[in-house]
């Protein structure tokens, strides 16, 4: 998959562990999760989001050829991981988004600590266990299958060849490998924990849940239990829309994530 123009690709240690890194813009700090697919690179919804806050998005360890602790075996480990890579990064008064895998994750996080968290905003994000519906498989089958579920309508995706082109040798070996960790940290239960509705009943913080209605990996009903769970949460649904909006429409996804940045003071 091609990335649009780099900010800067750097890499940090955390917790003696290499963590790629990728960043850009000006601004308050905003961290932004990447999802089971791995990290993409710099995205033009990174680049959007850069030009009102500093962008970090890493690389999770374990996905693009980075190097995979141990002990790091599930979503919560992952988020403990996290919030030292925070601490490390000296994010103060930080937004934190996430999209599937990484608004699980985000969410994990804001329930663990969440007195220095600015905003959360979750797109599509795994973690909670639909009540209508199932999560659908993505593991066991193709990249092509994986893009045609991600995407709701096809030709409303910019550059959409990118996401459904033949792989080269390099990038399969590098999708096998991120599978692969997404399925160590998400398959038992899969891509859902049972005790995080519980544990967000104690996160205050301004949210943002987006969610495309038409989503076909994760349904649109988990967005429904999120905005529950969060009491200080605004659901933000967008029509004729798969399971990535920020790529899907792009404009819908900016006008939803400005409107809510700009309120948060």
């Amino acid at each position: 998959m091609t990335a649009t123009r780099l900010q800067n690709e750097s890499s940090i240690t955390v917790s003696g562990t290499e963590v790629q890194m990728f960043s850009g813009g000006s601004g308050p700090p905003l961290l932004y999760l990447h999802g089971a697919g791995g990290n993409s690179g710099w995205q033009p919804y990174h680049e959007a989001l850069a030009q009102t806050h500093t962008v970090y998005a890493p690389s999770m360890p374990g996905f693009n050829g980075t190097p995979r602790p141990q002990w790091i075996s599930t979503i919560p480990d992952l988020a403990h991981f996290n919030l030292q890579m925070v601490q490390d990064l000296k994010l103060e008064q930080y937004v934190l988004m996430g999209s599937s895998m990484g608004g699980w994750l985000a969410a994990e996080m804001a329930a663990m600590s969440h007195q220095n968290l600015k905003g959360l905003v979750l797109i599509d994000a795994a973690g909670i266990r639909p009540k209508e519906g199932e999560i659908a498989e993505i593991f066991m089958v193709s990249a092509q299958t994986r893009a045609s579920l991600r995407f709701y309508d096809t030709s409303q995706v910019p550059n959409y060849e990118q996401y459904s082109a033949e792989l080269t040798t390099e990038e399969a070996l590098v999708d096998h490998s991120n599978r692969e960790m997404a399925s160590r940290l998400c398959w038992k239960p899969y891509f859902y924990n049972p005790s995080l509705p519980h544990y967000l009943s104690t996160v205050d913080t301004p949210t943002l849940i987006v969610w495309g209605r038409q989503d076909a990996i994760i349904p649109e009903n988990c967005g429904e239990l999120y905005h529950e769970a969060l009491s200080n949460s605004t659901l933000k649904v967008i029509d004729n829309c798969g399971h990535s909006p920020q790529i899907e429409k792009p404009q819908e996804f900016a006008s939803a994530v400005t409107e809510f940045l700009s309120g948060l003071g």
